[in-house]
């Protein structure tokens, strides 16, 4: 279902002018004000220039709070009948805000996800450091995941973040599987590179990657073979029918996702690759092509 805010159609900018309008405490207090009525009067509520003057904490006159206002509307706040709410675009940039992600610094310290490693049976912590929460073994280092998160994750225990982590990861994983860039929603390009080819930290963990890059933003993500198949409907019912869910197991409590040990690859010129998986005493094979089309 598609609703219509009721305003003028989205204002395109230059990054320089977003910036410039945005680069102003006054009007960034009008976004957070605005953006902290959600939830009271609908997804995106509408504020009085009387109201929401008096809601922002800022000491200015009315005269000088209009003009910031002004500067917003159009590319980021709409003017209604009824008053002021954020735009779409604004929408955005205030949950970014709120998730810390511009503003806060957060640490957690090493802990137990309570599985081994899977090549020295150590046990694999998780760890959150400079924007980044990695799932690693605590001895040989092997990293089972790693993905840029914002600050606000360091709240509630380990246990809730690691579910927290395991969808969060899973929403990018979906995407990029399946061709579309989770940060621009563009296509992505897809190509398989061996890992003695490649010269990026941790390259030398599988023989094979799944590469999947935008050439609009820039994003893109090494994936093994079991992970960039994960969603795949048929390895998905396989497991489902053997009392494995493996759309909500954790992603490194999954083998076949996580290492390469399971991958047969046939033929690289052009790839042919098979991915064997077993449970519960039976087997599947998936055969794809350099697209990740399944063949078999």
């Amino acid at each position: 279902m598609l609703v219509s805010d009721g305003g003028t159609a989205e204002t395109s900018l230059t990054s320089q002018e977003a910036f410039a309008i945005l680069g102003n405490e006054y009007r960034a207090e009008i976004i957070r004000t605005l953006g902290d009525e959600q939830g009271t009067e609908g997804p995106r509520p509408v504020l009085s220039f009387s109201d929401l003057y008096s809601k922002a904490d800022v000491d200015i006159s009315t005269s000088q709070f209009n003009y910031h206002l002004q500067k917003l509307v159009g590319p980021f706040v709409n003017n209604t009948t009824d008053g002021y709410r954020l735009r779409h675009r604004a929408v955005t940039l205030y949950r970014t805000i709120l998730a810390g992600t511009y503003t806060r610094e957060a640490y957690i310290e090493d802990f137990k996800v309570g599985v081994d490693c899977y090549y020295c049976d150590a046990p694999i912590e998780a760890r959150y450091a400079d924007r980044r929460f990695t799932i690693l073994c605590s001895e040989c280092g092997r990293e089972y995941s790693d993905t840029t998160a914002p600050p606000s994750i360091d709240e509630g225990d380990h246990e809730a973040l690691l579910n927290r982590m395991n969808q969060y990861i899973r929403h990018r994983i979906l995407a990029f599987s399946k061709g579309v860039c989770s940060i621009c929603a563009n296509e992505l390009r897809t190509q398989f590179l061996a890992g003695d080819d490649l010269a990026v930290p941790g390259s030398e963990q599988l023989d094979v990657f799944v590469h999947r890059s935008c050439d609009h933003c820039g994003a893109q993500q090494y994936m093994s073979v079991g992970l960039s198949l994960l969603y795949n409907s048929s390895l998905i019912a396989f497991f489902q029918e053997r009392g494995l869910d493996v759309t909500t197991t954790p992603i490194w409590e999954l083998e076949f996702a996580m290492t390469d040990r399971f991958v047969d690859i046939r033929s690289s010129d052009p790839w042919k690759i098979a991915l064997c998986v077993e449970q519960g005493g039976d087997g599947l094979e998936l055969v794809v092509d350099d697209d990740l089309t399944v063949l078999d």
